[in-house]
């Protein structure tokens, strides 16, 4: 392989690894959404929608 094959890998890994941390950051404040934005009012406005 080639050397700028080496640098996408690269890329690429710290681009998922950049996505799943901020994923769990972001369950881990509460802020994920239950998928019916109707019952609660928006994205994380009712604590029985949070998971």
């Amino acid at each position: 392989m080639h050397m700028i094959d080496y640098i996408l890998i690269l890329l690429i890994a710290a681009a998922v690894v950049l996505a799943v941390r901020t994923a769990v950051q972001r369950k881990k404040e509460g802020k994920t959404c239950c998928g019916d934005c109707a019952a609660c009012g928006g994205c994380g406005g009712n604590a029985s929608c949070r998971r």
